[in-house]
């Protein structure tokens, strides 16, 4: 109890000499920290404001890299027999006759197949409510006329005037002009940009990003090539039966289709249900069997063989890579964001498969070489020849 009595004061006094004894400054090894972590704290703040300022112009930078990836064989296919300045002048023109053909067709027959369906629409839908089977059941439990009324009326003010349609591509002509000259630049000095920043790498490394790229690009060419064509042989079958079963607006219904059909697996059955809804309103009970026959047959004959071989000469594509890309694109800038960031995603897993890809024969064996039709990575990584030559 003595030596507690004792030891107290003896606490109290030197706890009260610590509390008044003046602060010391921070050891000089952290301020060096401070200092570190707020330049990080503005640089993530600075780095943010520009990119959210610069948004547009990256947009355009990456389309025009994606457009100039995907040009390039179009273009060395001309170069055999042209100039290649002359071969990158009617590429060109061709993508630009092929853009006011399609803006041309936007404005003057897009608008009236949305307004001819927003009226024959809602009739059908109330045919098809008033039927006494399962089907009226089902319709009328989805309030059918409702949701289609809704549909309608959305598309319209998404579509809207020709007069808007007419103020949107003047207001796009800069845009487009900027995204054309990045083109042509990243077509004509792009080659050389990537073989400087090739060259900057081990040989080892470089070999193998090289023979990434190269197999990578390949596969976007084959999976942007195979999905153009099946959207087409598919907007053409939707077309030709929505005429056949006097669907109404057969040419919306066979865009609609074609664009669903870059899905892979279940996208062309997507695709033929607005068909065959209508059908069930305007065609014979045959009829409607046909048409989901026929829906059925091609997305049995895309998953099963079309699939596989685009899949075998490239590499995989699952539905959620694109349909989460493709929201995420025209979420942030409409339609075009869509189209390059799907073709983005895909390059993206294209380069993690072939990286993943311990073998250089396994790779281009997944490629499918040989192929006889230039890539645009080809073009745009050559070897370097010094490098050949410390090889031999």
């Amino acid at each position: 109890m003595a030596d507690d009595a004792v030891s107290r004061p003896a606490d109290v006094a030197s706890g009260s000499a610590r509390h008044d004894a003046p602060s010391r400054p921070p050891d000089a090894a952290t301020w060096p920290v401070f200092v570190y972590t707020a330049g990080g704290v503005i640089l993530v703040v600075a780095v943010r404001n520009v990119f959210v300022s610069a948004t547009v112009v990256l947009g355009w930078a990456i389309a025009s890299i994606v457009a100039a990836v995907l040009l390039t064989p179009l273009v060395q296919l001309l170069d055999r027999v042209l100039p290649r300045a002359l071969a990158i002048i009617l590429v060109f023109l061709g993508v630009a006759a092929l853009g006011l053909g399609v803006r041309s067709a936007y404005v003057t027959e897009l608008q009236d197949q949305v307004n001819y369906l927003a009226e024959r629409a809602p009739e059908i839908a109330e045919r098809i409510e008033g039927r006494e089977d399962r089907v009226g059941n089902a319709a009328r439990e989805l309030a059918l006329v409702d949701r289609v009324t809704e549909l309608t009326d959305q598309l319209q003010d998404r579509v809207g005037t020709p007069a808007d349609a007419l103020r949107d591509a003047a207001l796009a002509v800069p845009s487009y002009l900027v995204a054309f000259i990045l083109t042509i630049f990243f077509l004509v000095f792009g080659p050389k940009m990537i073989r400087g920043a090739m060259a900057r790498l081990p040989d080892d490394r470089r070999s193998r990003l090289d023979t990434a790229a190269r197999g990578a690009a390949r596969a976007v060419q084959i999976q942007v090539g195979a999905g153009i064509a099946l959207a087409a042989a598919v907007g053409l079958v939707v077309w030709i039966a929505g005429e056949l079963i006097g669907a109404p607006s057969p040419g919306l219904f066979a865009l609609a289709a074609a664009a669903a059909s870059f899905i892979p697996y279940v996208g062309i059955f997507i695709g033929w249900l607005p068909v065959v809804i209508i059908a069930v309103g305007v065609a014979s009970v045959w009829e409607v069997a046909l048409v989901v026959l026929v829906a059925t047959g091609m997305q049995y004959l895309e998953a099963t063989r079309w699939r596989p071989m685009i899949d075998g000469r490239s590499l995989y594509v699952g539905p959620a890579v694109l349909v989460i890309s493709a929201t995420l694109g025209f979420t942030i800038y409409g339609f075009g964001g869509l189209v390059v960031l799907a073709v983005v995603a895909v390059f993206a897993l294209a380069v993690a498969d072939q990286v993943a890809t311990d073998d250089p024969d396994e790779i281009s064996e997944g490629t499918g070489e040989p192929d006889p039709i230039p890539t645009p990575i080809d073009e745009y990584v050559e070897p370097d020849p010094e490098s050949e030559t410390a090889g031999a």
